[in-house]
């Protein structure tokens, strides 16, 4: 089979865990279907660089319904349904960072076009998760080039609403030269972590925040001579569904791109010197809505509520290498 063509293969295992590999010229993405459904490794391979971001301390391994987020938090892509935070949703006690991360989700594999020269490859993970009576179902698409289409379905089986947000939990590697990138007005700092400032107003214009006379840039690492920083964002308006990161002295980067009217909001996290639990690592996390609270959004017309029988479906498209930063800045 010609390089140039995608491919994907089912044989392969990590850390004796099933994988799935979807290739081609431009990228490889692996795919855990038993944790989670999880992208574990992201290649930008005319770079020979991984995107994706794994914790060094924390091993490739299945994790118990309920587990505290944090506490296995592996890295790579995952989702993140009804919830972030535990709250009781639909009369129901959800767990931390919702329910699909600890899932083992069925795949079902296939291609489009002659079976020797496919134009596209495929896999979908379909999962009906522990609590909520929903179904849901994300298909990863590759062509021939640099971008991996992920399209996500969700359905509630129930008659009653099911309040709730959706979010893609992309862990990206950090270099002292990367440089975050998203299409944001106006960003709330959140009050977890220790940023490069505190200013009187957590409603921050993208992508500047000011405090103490100082005027900071969120795209750019901060100064951690003096100590770690972690900040937590999460965007209230946007002008374009676009974040990502760019890698300038390795020549490559990872932008995501969506509609708007899908995920209206995106939030980041970001470790830099080590300023949570030791680690460096940003998360970009294309979002449903703010705040962390479903209850309190629902609320204020910021999250949304799955109707008895609804279903909806959006999907993202995640690109690698070279032109991400005019893609994904005004």
């Amino acid at each position: 089979m010609s390089a140039d063509r995608p491919r994907i293969s089912t044989e392969w295992a990590l850390a004796g865990q099933p994988a799935v590999v979807l290739e081609n010229r431009a990228l490889r993405a692996v795919v855990l279907p038993r944790l989670g459904g999880k992208i574990i490794s992201l290649v930008d391979k005319h770079a020979d660089l991984e995107l994706l971001w794994r914790n060094p301390r924390v091993p490739v391994r299945e994790v118990p319904t309920g587990a505290v987020f944090d506490d296995a938090f592996l890295g790579g892509w995952d989702e993140l349904f009804p919830n972030d935070e535990p709250e009781t949703l639909g009369g129901e006690p959800m767990p931390d960072h919702g329910e699909l991360w600890t899932q083992p989700w069925s795949v079902t594999t296939g291609s489009t076009g002659p079976a020797a020269a496919p134009t596209e490859v495929w896999v979908e993970l379909t999962v009906q998760p522990p609590v909520s009576a929903t179904l849901v179902t994300k298909r990863l698409t590759l062509g021939a080039g640099p971008d991996l289409v992920v399209e996500h379905r969700l359905g509630n089986a129930s008659t009653r609403p099911l309040p709730f947000l959706w979010k893609s939990h992309v862990a990206v590697a950090l270099r002292p030269e990367s440089r975050i990138v998203m299409a944001a007005d106006r960003v709330r700092l959140d009050g977890f972590g220790h940023p490069r400032g505190r200013p009187d107003d957590p409603l921050l214009t993208w992508p500047h925040l000011v405090a103490d006379g100082v005027q900071h840039d969120l795209r750019r690492p901060p100064d951690t001579s003096r100590g770690g920083v972690s900040e937590f964002l999460l965007a209230e308006t946007m002008h374009a569904g676009r974040c990502g990161v760019v890698h300038p002295d390795e020549g490559s980067g990872l932008g995501l791109e969506w509609d708007l009217a899908d995920l209206p909001s995106c939030w980041s996290f970001a470790s830099y010197g080590g300023g949570w639990r030791g680690l460096d690592v940003l998360v970009l996390e294309p979002c449903t809505g703010y705040p962390l609270s479903v209850s309190e959004g629902v609320a204020a017309g910021t999250h949304r509520v799955l109707g008895p029988h609804e279903v909806r479906s959006w999907q993202l498209r995640a690109v690698v290498g070279t032109g991400i930063e005019p893609a994904t800045e005004p």
